[in-house]
């Protein structure tokens, strides 16, 4: 099935109707923007419906946009292995303003099983909750690391510094002990 750019976004708009907020093909792509609220379903919609059956997730990350606000975009890409075209959908997360309290999203794991790897990743290195994820813990980094470092805040030096075998140390020490 060949369809033109223009075709894929009509398609997109028709399926994600009042979901999406808007439909534009950039770069030859097909992005959506998809209010939070409903990622859920418009993920669910665009998996389900008979002309797009966008059946895989490729992969799904998030994006910070520091100083503006909203702050953070998440990107989910999918495609059709049948009907070989793919659209990326996008919603935003504004920050809270606090590390302790983290922007939250709907987790799509139950929509695509892949999405439980790669959110775990988006909270582990950006601070994003998924609420109703199956097993939401750090991924890449041990559980008592501080802070999320593909946010665009976290310093490069001064903030406490994973040393294997150890426990969490002060960036400074770190450097004397690898005789820098």
């Amino acid at each position: 099935m060949n369809m033109t750019f223009d075709e894929q976004k009509k398609l997109a708009e028709e399926v994600l109707g009042r979901m999406a907020v808007r439909v534009w093909v950039e770069n030859g792509s097909v992005i959506a923007m998809v209010d939070t609220r409903y990622i859920i379903k418009a993920l669910t919609d665009l998996r389900d419906h008979d002309e797009t059956q966008l059946d895989v997730l490729t992969f799904m990350t998030a994006v910070d946009y520091t100083p503006r606000e909203p702050r953070f975009t998440m990107v989910y890409e999918l495609y059709s292995t049948s009907l070989r075209f793919r659209v990326r959908v996008q919603c935003q997360l504004a920050d809270t303003g606090n590390e302790n309290e983290l922007p939250e999203i709907d987790s799509v794991s139950s929509v695509y099983r892949t999405a439980e790897w790669h959110e775990r990743e988006c909270y582990d290195l950006m601070g994003i909750t998924f609420t109703g994820h199956p097993d939401l813990r750090r991924i890449l980094l041990p559980e008592n690391w501080d802070g999320h470092p593909l946010r665009k805040e976290y310093p490069f030096d001064g903030k406490r510094t994973w040393k294997p075998g150890c426990n969490v140390i002060d960036s400074q020490r770190m450097e004397g002990d690898l005789g820098l």
